[in-house]
């Protein structure tokens, strides 16, 4: 609007019927289409206003990809000139633009173009090549539109044209447009040029709410450049939480476009170009560039690329939009379709979903669930990524480990399989991971989102094509609550420390272990987790209290041996159901362990364990025919009973490792037994004694020592079959034997090779035993050797013969030779 010389207030509309009736009969008539020029008149339809004399019009039939355009300036007439960054604007230049904008953008028209000698050539956006032509709106020529509205002047030979001529006449007789001088100075606007601001600021001001605007241009589908309204700011925006394919210009100004890139610019363009709409200005991103969503009076233009499959959901700006369930679920609703750049999309083949209860947690994000049948399988937390653990933990990696421990282990939970990845495994081969929703309690609470609400875990960041969590909103969400709460790993704060753990499970550790045995069987049952099941009847114990881990035997209770990874052999019978018995009773929950002993050679403690149901291990096996009463420490220990009256109930009913149970054969061998104890108990007579010729080879103490027979020439042709194999270069691969190892090793002093056993392995030197002397020694890694299979143990012996002196007769006080 604008105020005339006189006064009045005049309305930008379109030339009315009022003003019309000035014009004379033949004006009439060629106004209305019935001259030439508009029987051949094309249909179009209006694309944009790039000023207030040039329309972009283009084919009204998009079916089949992006219609071809015109850019067209009106014959006859000029409009004040738009400003750029250099040049102010012109008088009343956005108003005459503004006009033809809101008059003519996305109606259809028709038009007549001049002789191609007007043709001029285009922008340098790349556009089609400017032609001089009339377009025809509502039967009327534009021209005609605009002229009388005031906002564009004759040139040329429409000086004498016997229509626009009085139209113009009129026009500045009553101060309409470019006509009212006296407001000439007010109309130039001050432009705020994109990059002269703050964008943050901008946000900051706006505070989300939406904003009067009109798009100015569209690069690519989710990026646009806008005017925001009254203050005149341009921007460059991205769509929040939407993605299009690339289009990119090369140096030599060719234009390359990524699949459907150029139907999503023109989608964007032919619904939004230079129209009215609305802009929510939501963040920035790192490169300065806002990120907002457009509402059109038709909608949000995010929705829409979404849902005809011409844009995916940007996961790393999703989290800053008012809808992003909207936006995902109008994703999925292309993938469904297969729509456009989902032509090809292929759902993930998932398993189905599963009832079961989580037996371990393997890290902060992975756990094993066990289904009704007891199949294990192993999953990972969908769409989150939790602090890896490994030999040196990253930052709130056990926080997050045992904070889904004290979660799940345990319990039921539903999981839903979401999505498979391939990852390449430490050995180059490639490993297959089942991601799922892990869902728990009778409110379906979601594990993954109580790991990230505590800052324990963070959301991936997916590919545009990859699967994600169903729940990945929730999980954004979740996320951004934490940071702003600064849990966590959001804190900025390292994980607090907490006590040291005393490991006593280790082999070296045996001694010391002794010394703690005193304070353990003093604090009677004692609280721990248990972390690792061996066997059925021997676990690792982490004591709460004392911070001490430990090997946990079953005192008086033995399980059939299970196989081992490092062995060929199978084990005995139901060893491997005692060990997956054991595992789901008690592997990583809170036990009681009531310690009674321990033994002097392993440091292994010998106790009770009792379960979190408050049941006793070792009756629960032994019921379950998966155990067997062991030795005199079963009948010394204080449940003694209990423990024969489990064993007696298994037995009875022929359970697992009593299927074969006989009580004549066990009363039989038990005489056997007893008769053989009997013997070995009586003194051996002196013509039965034997006496053999000894060399020794090493003194460990006054009355232990190691022997060869005198005589057996078996060391020496040993020791020329090793030095032998032993001879060549050494292994490509480094050889690096554990502690119980049968190897070849380099004695020190003579530097030759002997039979040894690896006692003790600290940081590249290793501790041995010499199997065929007796002796120790310390070498160095490049010093032990593979043992030749023929010259194992198993197949020839150790030759060194232990030898312990019987300890002295003492007479007893008060007898006759006592003192």
């Amino acid at each position: 609007r604008h105020r005339p010389r006189d006064g009045r207030h005049t309305s930008l509309e379109p030339l009315s019927q009022r003003r019309l009736r000035t014009l004379s009969t033949k004006s009439m008539v060629e106004a209305n289409g019935t001259s030439t020029a508009a029987a051949r008149a094309l249909p179009a339809i209006v694309k944009a206003v790039p000023s207030g004399d040039t329309v972009l019009v283009m084919g009204a039939d998009s079916s089949r990809g992006p219609p071809p355009e015109k850019l067209i300036s009106l014959t006859g007439i000029t409009a004040p000139r738009l400003a750029n960054r250099s040049t102010d604007d012109s008088p009343w230049a956005w108003a005459s633009r503004d006009f033809l904008r809101r008059l003519v953008i996305g109606k259809p028209v028709t038009f007549v173009i001049e002789a191609p000698a007007s043709t001029v050539p285009g922008g340098p956006t790349g556009g089609p090549p400017r032609e001089f032509g009339t377009v025809y709106f509502e039967g009327l020529p534009l021209q005609q539109h605009i002229v009388a509205a005031g906002w564009a002047r004759l040139k040329g030979v429409a000086l004498q044209d016997e229509v626009l001529a009085p139209i113009e006449a009129a026009s500045k007789e009553e101060g309409r447009g470019v006509w009212n001088e006296a407001s000439a100075a007010s109309s130039v606007r001050s432009i705020k040029w994109a990059g002269s601001f703050d964008a943050a600021g901008l946000v900051a001001a706006f505070g989300r709410q939406p904003q009067e605007a009109i798009i100015e241009h569209v690069p690519s589908g989710s990026f646009l450049r806008a005017l925001l309204l009254p203050g005149f700011e341009q921007v460059t925006l991205s769509l929040c939480g939407t993605q299009c394919p690339p289009l990119k210009r090369g140096e030599d100004g060719v234009e390359e476009a990524a699949p459907f890139a150029r139907e999503a610019r023109f989608f964007v363009e032919s619904r939004l170009l230079h129209r009215s709409v609305q802009i929510a200005l939501q963040g920035v991103d790192k490169n300065g560039t806002l990120l907002g969503t457009v509402l059109h009076e038709q909608g949000n233009i995010s929705l829409e690329l979404l849902r005809v499959g011409l844009a995916r959901v940007a996961d790393w700006s999703s989290q800053l939009s008012d809808n992003p369930k909207e936006l995902r679920e109008a994703e999925r609703q292309a993938k469904a379709g297969r729509l456009r750049l989902w032509r090809e999309y292929v759902p993930p083949q998932a398993a189905s979903e599963l009832l079961g209860r989580v037996v371990e947690v393997v890290s902060g994000d992975t756990l094993v669930v066990a289904d009704a049948a007891n199949n294990e399988t192993r999953y990972s937390l969908s769409s989150i990524r939790c602090p890896r653990m490994g030999r040196e933990p990253e930052p709130y990696a056990a926080e997050a480990k045992e904070a889904l421990r004290r979660l799940l282990i345990g319990k039921k939970v539903r999981v839903t399989p979401e999505y498979h990845r391939s990852f390449e495994g430490q050995g180059g081969g490639v490993q297959e991971r089942l991601f799922a929703a892990v869902l728990f309690d009778k409110a379906d609470r979601n594990a993954a989102e109580v790991l990230v609400a505590e800052g324990l875990a963070s959301v991936s960041k997916h590919g545009g094509a990859e699967e994600r969590s169903a729940h990945y909103d929730a999980l954004c969400d979740a996320e951004a609550d934490a940071i702003a709460a600064k849990k966590g790993m959001h804190s900025g704060a390292p994980p607090k420390k907490g006590a040291a753990v005393t490991d006593l499970s280790l082999p070296a550790s045996k001694e010391r272990a002794k010394s703690f045995l005193s304070n353990f069987t003093r604090g009677g049952k004692l609280r721990g987790v248990v972390q690792y099941v061996l066997s059925g009847s021997r676990l690792k114990v982490l004591l709460l209290k004392d911070h001490c881990l430990v090997t946990l035997a079953l005192v008086g209770v033995r399980c059939p041996a299970c196989a081992r990874r490092d062995s060929p052999s199978s084990g005995e019978p139901f060893g491997d159901e005692a060990l997956a018995a054991t595992r789901a009773a008690c592997l990583q929950r809170e036990v009681e362990v009531e310690i009674e002993s321990v033994n002097d050679k392993t440091g292994v403690f010998n106790g009770t364990l009792t379960l979190p149901d408050k049941r006793n291990l070792s009756l629960v096996l032994l019921e379950a025919g998966l155990a067997s009463r062991f030795g005199a420490a079963a009948d010394r220990s204080v449940h003694a009973a209990d423990l024969a009256k489990s064993e007696g109930v298994a037995k009875a009913a022929g359970l697992k490792v009593w299927e074969d149970y006989s009580e004549e054969a066990a009363a039989e061998e038990a005489a056997a037994n007893a008769a053989a104890a009997a013997s070995e108990m009586e003194p051996i007579p002196d013509a039965q004694k034997q006496r053999v010729e000894l060399t020794l080879t090493e003194i460990a103490d006054g009355a232990h020592f190691y022997a060869h027979v005198a005589g057996d020439d078996t060391v020496a042709r040993l020791h020329a079959k090793l030095a032998s194999a032993c001879a060549g270069p050494p292994p490509a691969m480094a050889f690096e034997p554990k502690v119980g190892a049968v190897c070849a090793a380099r004695f020190s002093q003579d530097n030759e090779w002997y039979r040894a056993k690896v006692t003790k392995r600290d940081k590249g030197s290793y501790t041995v035993f010499f199997l065929d002397y007796g002796n120790c020694d310390v070498v160095s890694a490049e010093r032990v050797r593979p043992l030749d299979p023929t010259l194992a143990p198993s197949v020839l012996s150790a030759q060194a013969v232990e030898c312990r002196l019987p300890p002295p007769l003492v007479d007893e006080p008060g007898s006759e030779g006592g003192g």
